[in-house]
This record gives structure tokens, sequence and C-alpha cells, in this order.
């Protein structure tokens, strides 16, 4: 059992709700300010923010209608029912959806309040419900604000680390078929992790201007480091799909695609030293291939294509297979060579220096 700061945020803002709701309207129970306060504990402070602007609206909205369908209908079940549909499809409207739920609990809390005065009733019932959104919010600023960078790297470097160790393997014919379908699994669930962590880093809240360039600065990195990682799990898969085109490559072929993989792999992990200040900026100029030998390597890969679609006559995809083997390891180091070149342009601006596009990559 794994108990959070934002769970232990959630339980204080609750009771601190209540209490609130309790000293304000001491006959009231304080349920709706518990159950707004709840539900409004966001996983980052921008979000808490957008949550208690329109919860606030949204139950003001709620609470009108209750008002105006109580003394234009009654409030009978028929009603209740009929000024929900009404509120959803106001809420929906507005763009409001993710506020329904509450919004609507206010509403039949209010319709069903056996007060004479459903003015006072319902203004009550909605000061309650903005007291929790209001305590929640203050709660989630205050109080151990939510960071994501460390969750965000860790998962990046878990994924990247275990898909590159994987390609290593299966470039050596040292991975099992099913196994390795089961650990790509595992890499895409871990991508969609990074790319929600992503998202909450991209919605914090920066007052100082500076700051915020900064984050932009930053958050540029952050989208094309996911990118590459993604990019080398669509290599992996590619070839695990294709497994059996790559096994059929002459050795000599294989070996040479095998190292020139590894070259990229290897760029790959000190890209990500060179961000982290492990590897100075100017490092990692050996990726791009001079003309002759990307010449000779695109001859190979179309010459084995080529044997492919005369020898295998009953499988006329094992050609379509080199192609696809080729095209993914050309998309895996076009994404290195621009993470390699955002990355050293953020570090020499990071150390005031300029930077020199003319010096991006040696050749081989």
């Amino acid at each position: 059992m794994k108990i959070g700061a934002r769970v232990l945020k959630t339980g204080l803002a609750i009771t601190l709700s209540l209490y609130a709701s309790l000293l304000l309207f001491p006959n009231s129970s304080g349920a709706l300010a518990g159950i707004a306060a709840s539900l409004s504990t966001q996983p980052s402070v921008k979000k808490s923010f957008e949550t208690f602007i329109s919860r606030v609206v949204a139950n003001t909205i709620g609470g009108l209608i209750a008002i105006l369908m109580i003394y234009a209908l009654g409030s009978s079940p028929i009603a209740i029912g009929v000024s929900a549909i009404l509120t959803i499809a106001i809420l929906n409207g507005l763009k409001l959806s993710d506020v329904i739920p509450l919004t609507v609990v206010t509403l039949v809390v209010i319709m069903l309040t056996n007060d004479t005065n459903y003015i006072l009733a319902a203004f009550t019932r909605v000061i309650e419900t903005i007291i929790g959104v209001t305590i929640s919010f203050v709660i989630n600023l205050l109080i151990h604000p939510p960071k994501h960078d460390v969750q965000f790297f860790k998962t990046l470097e878990t994924v990247t680390s275990e898909v590159l160790l994987l390609t290593r393997a299966t470039l050596r014919k040292n991975t099992d078929f099913a196994i390795l379908h089961r650990d790509l699994q595992w890499a895409r669930k871990q991508m969609k992790q990074f790319n929600n962590l992503f998202n909450l880093i991209s919605e914090e809240w920066i007052i100082s201007k500076t700051e915020r360039v900064a984050r932009a600065r930053k958050l540029v990195i952050f989208r094309y480091m996911g990118r590459t990682t993604q990019s080398a799990i669509d290599l992996l898969t590619t070839l695990h799909k294709y497994n059996h085109v790559y096994h059929d490559f002459p050795d000599e072929t294989r070996t040479i695609f095998r190292e020139r993989l590894e070259t990229l792999m290897t760029a790959h992990e000190q890209i990500i030293m060179k961000f982290y200040g492990k590897v100075p900026p100017e490092a990692v100029n050996y990726m791009e291939m001079n003309r002759e030998n990307r010449d000779e390597y695109l001859n190979m890969f179309f010459n084995e294509a080529k044997h492919q679609e005369e020898t295998k006559e009953h499988h006329q995809f094992e050609a379509n297979g080199v192609t696809h083997i080729l095209a993914a390891s050309f998309y895996y180091e076009e994404n290195l060579t621009n993470l390699n070149r955002l990355v050293r342009s953020y570090k020499l601006h990071e150390h005031g220096q300029e930077y020199d596009s003319s010096h991006d990559e040696l050749r081989e």
C-alpha cells in the first residue's frame, strides 16, 4: 500500500472543507464541501486552478437551474431528471464536461432539500461546493506542489536503456520472440506514462517569465527525447516483426547493419549524458556517414531487397521487410541527429556560447 502526497493532500482538503463548511453553515452536514474537495485535487497546480474556475462556474449554473426548475416544475423525480438533462446539455455546450458529475450532484441535493427557502438552500449548497474546491486548490498550491521531473526522467531512462539493451540482443539473435513481444508491450506502456508526465510538466504553473522561457526550451528537448526513444521502440518492433528477414541477411550485411545501429545507440546514450552535463556539448560527432559510405550502405539494402524479391516467389513481402528495417533505422537516425543538435544548442546557450550549425556532424 502506497500513500503519496496527493492522497494526503486530498484527505487534508476534505477535513478542512468539512470544518469550514460547518463553521459557516452549522445546520448543514458539509457533505458537498467534502465531495467537492475529494474530486478537485489535481496532479498539477495549473490543472487545479482550471478545475477551480470551471467548478465554480458549473456549480453556479447548476444552482441557478435548480432554483428555476423548482419554481417551474417542482421537485418531483421527473423534474429532477429533466433538470439534470438540461444542466448536462448546457455544460457540454460550454465545454465543461469534466465537472458535470459534481454539478449534477449539487443540483440533485438542492432539488431534494426540505427547506422552504429554496434560494437560500441553493446558495448554501453552491457555497459549500465552492469551499471544497477552493480549499483543495489552495492546499495543492501551497503544500508540496506537484513536481513530475524526477519521475519523468526515471521513466525515460528506464525505457530507453531497456529498449537499447533489447535491440542489441535482437541484433545478435539472442531474444525469444514471445518474450520480446511482451517487452515491447511494456515499452509502449512506459511511453504512455512518459507522455502523460510530459503533459503534466508542460502544464506546470510558472509565474516568472524567465523561468517560463527556460521551461519552454526544456520542453522542446523533452519532446524530442520522447520522440527519439519512440523511434527506437519502432525500430525494435520492426526488427521483431521481420526477424526472419533480418536473419536471412548475408553475414556481411547483418554485421554492417549491426555495427551501424551500435553506433547510433551509443550516440543515443551519450546525447542523454550530454543533457545531464556528463559529456561536453560539442561531443557526439560521429553519427553521419559520408556520401560514399552512405551510397554503399543503401545499395547493400537495395540489393538485398531485390534478392529477396527474386528468390521468395511465394513470399513477396520479404522484400518489403528489408525496406521497413532500413526505413525504421533511418528514422531513428534522423531523430537522433535532431536531438543531438537541440541538446548541443541548449547546453551551449546554457554556458553562454554561440551555436555554430556548420559543425553539426563530422564525417566518418
